[in-house]
């Protein structure tokens, strides 16, 4: 009989290691603590060494455990690798599809596009991750991405869909209380709706030559629709899509600000380009997005 650790036993070890607890790395993996723990004490007999120093504080690698972690990863990235392979040679138009957008597209653009995808594929299941941050495609965490920003990882393979143009904007409401601002100094008087964590804000100021702070802001949030709507309703001064901002009835504000607009791409790994799920959603997408009002569309 094989008392070696199977690739199962070294991903439950990899888990734990990153995770840093056993509830963590449980959570992760899709089963209960005590599954974990017990698992992780036969593996340990299996190699007879402890993997783990066990504390009050949680569990740290030993230094047999430490020893064995770069080439965990390794393997890991290379079942990551194997899945994906396997995944991209997949010609069925069954199974699911995973897309990664950010907030402002899962609120006012897919909506009005994903049921006609899904009437056009009835047989396949389309799974959307919406986050601010780049979901890893090296992972498998999805097969497909939209991302705000030109990729520069050489295994990811990236359409341009277009730029999407960008503006200061009010609600009507707003400005008849608090005036117009025509410019960047009368502007900085205005209540402006801002992000919390995210500097893209500061960033994009900054690159524009105006300096503003989060720390400056009355109004602070990383959740961009809610940033959308409290401006619908009278909340303030924000900077957004004009798509979005022209479907909700903001007002542009002109106030000498040359914002340059945001470039969308359409990103999925070299691995899984062929995988006709894949493809099918990707070209979908291309399509449908660039019909969208942006600027100079370029797929």
């Amino acid at each position: 009989m094989n008392k070696q650790p199977d690739w199962q036993g070294w991903q439950l070890f990899l888990a734990i290691a990153e995770s840093g607890s056993l509830n963590k790395a449980a959570e992760r993996l899709g089963c209960s603590q005590p599954t974990m723990s017990r698992q992780l004490l036969a593996l340990e007999s299996k190699l007879g060494r402890n993997l783990f120093d066990r504390s009050t504080q949680g569990l740290s690698l030993t230094d047999f455990g430490n020893s064995l972690l770069e080439e965990s990863r390794h393997m890991a990235a290379s079942a990551e690798r194997l899945q994906r392979i396997a995944q991209g040679q997949d010609a069925t138009l069954s199974g699911s599809v995973r897309l990664s957008v950010n907030e402002m597209l899962a609120q006012y653009y897919l909506p009005g596009l994903l049921p006609i995808f899904m009437d056009q594929y009835p047989q396949l299941q389309v799974q959307i991750v919406v986050t601010n941050h780049a979901s890893s495609l090296d992972k498998r965490d999805a097969d497909i991405a939209v991302r705000m920003f030109r990729p520069l990882q050489q295994d990811l393979v990236m359409r341009h869909i277009g730029d999407i143009e960008l503006g200061a904007y009010a609600s009507d409401s707003y400005l008849l209380k608090e005036g117009t601002p025509e410019s960047v100094e009368q502007l900085g008087e205005h209540r402006i709706l801002g992000f919390d964590r995210d500097k893209q804000l500061e960033e994009g100021a900054a690159a524009m030559g105006w300096p503003l702070s989060n720390e400056e802001l009355l109004f602070r949030t990383d959740n961009m629709p809610l940033m959308v709507e409290t401006a619908v309703h009278g909340g303030g001064i924000l900077f957004t899509h004009a798509t979005v901002a022209e479907q909700r009835k903001l007002i542009r504000i002109d106030c000498g600000l040359n914002i340059p607009p945001l470039p969308m791409y359409l990103v999925c790994h070299r691995d899984v380009q062929h995988n006709r799920k894949i493809r099918v959603l990707m070209d979908f997408l291309v399509e449908h997005l660039s019909e969208q009002p942006v600027s100079s569309v370029n797929a």
